[in-house]
């Protein structure tokens, strides 16, 4: 009887652990920030700008007078895409360490299978609407895999930084935060200047990882920073940083273009200044929440930074009637949010609800249904 006693108390206690551990990895992970889902479609639309031109607002404009090249050229260069991957960068880093701060338990098995159905099976989607619909050739190993050559060089490196993430975790509890981000942004410089590249080849994914690894850990710094975020009303405070955002943006893009100071340098420094943007979104989103249609769109901007190339591509081989600058360029961007939205609804929604079906706190009494020790919720 006394044995018998002794299991069950033991039982009780490690019902206790149990719920006291889902309590703390609910009550990270239950938390959202719609402000992050508004910035994420806004900054896939940006990449997707980058690549296919901002809206033609001067179209028709004599080039030939110093006038209209003006517009015409300086209207253009409002939109650089890469800075935008860099904010994308600080958002990652900060959503994958949100759920995990404040030394909540990590299950390294649980953890990779989670991330790695979010992100791998709408990738090979898109690979598979490459081949068989845009037509692409693909080449997936090598110097010349489209994983490397294409937009999807960015999501080469997230994938570096999921699978270290919990070695960073260790070190960033070993070293703290003031030791790690100086020697990564170090490293990070170190490697840059080694090649002074126009773009990122010559780096490769591992280099141009470590390049941009510090850019990520702000983010994951962030994650530790957003609960004492004081919320902010001020519109002023917040358009300052958009603006100066912006403004960065501009001079890394006519540095590299008109000077030869490439963005494989340049955009380790533009890493710092989207850490400020963004904490500055949050604090206002703390108060104001944004644009609603913003905020749902950013559950399908992966798909739009996935799709939006081959989706033009298809577009362009269905050889509609030229209905001027204007028209096509609303048509072939109507196109392409069509296309982004219906991948996320048949590929990538259904991966996420996978992988909310995997715990990431063990059930350690299996007499407990699982679902009521932890409700999972997707950050």
């Amino acid at each position: 009887m006394v044995k018998s006693t002794c299991y069950q108390s033991e039982d009780h206690v490690k019902f206790l652990q149990m719920t006291v551990e889902a309590v703390k990895h609910a009550s990270n992970r239950n938390i959202r920030y719609p402000v992050l889902d508004a910035l994420r479609f806004f900054l896939a639309f940006w990449v997707v700008m980058g690549h296919f031109g901002i809206f033609p607002l001067f179209a028709g404009v004599n080039e030939a007078t110093f006038v209209g090249r003006t517009l015409v050229h300086g209207w253009s260069s409002i939109v650089f895409g890469t800075p935008a991957v860099i904010g994308f960068f600080v958002i990652s880093g900060f959503c994958i360490h949100l759920p995990f701060r404040n030394n909540a338990k990590l299950e390294t098995g649980r953890y990779y299978a989670r991330r790695y159905t979010r992100i791998l099976i709408p990738l090979i989607g898109a690979l598979l609407v490459m081949k068989f619909l845009a037509g692409q050739r693909l080449q997936l190993l090598g110097q010349d895999s489209i994983l490397w050559h294409s937009t999807l060089w960015s999501l080469l490196c997230e994938e570096i930084y999921y699978a270290a993430y919990p070695l960073l975790r260790l070190l960033r509890n070993s070293i703290g935060w003031k030791v790690l981000l100086p020697l990564t942004f170090m490293l990070g410089a170190f490697v840059s200047v080694r090649y002074h590249s126009e773009d990122w080849r010559p780096y490769g994914p591992c280099g141009t990882a470590l390049i941009l690894l510090p850019i990520w850990l702000l983010g994951c710094l962030l994650a530790e920073q957003v609960e004492a975020l004081t919320p902010s009303s001020s519109a002023f405070h917040v358009w300052k940083w958009r603006f100066l955002c912006w403004g960065g943006s501009w001079i890394c893009e006519m540095l590299h273009f008109k000077l030869k100071i490439y963005y494989t340098f340049t955009m380790l420094a533009f890493g710092i200044l989207a850490y400020f943007w963004i904490k500055s979104e949050i604090a206002y989103g703390k108060h104001k929440a944004p644009w609603k249609f913003l905020s749902y769109a950013g559950a399908w901007s992966y798909s739009l930074y996935l799709i939006h190339g081959p989706a033009a591509l298809i577009f362009w081989k269905l050889n509609l009637p030229n209905a001027g600058v204007i028209l096509n360029w609303c048509a072939v961007y109507g196109f392409i949010l069509a296309a982004s939205y219906i991948f996320y609804r048949l590929v990538e929604r259904p991966s996420h609800q996978l992988a909310r079906k995997i715990m990431l706190v063990r059930n350690l009494n299996p007499e407990v249904p699982a679902r009521q020790a932890y409700r999972s919720s997707v950050v």
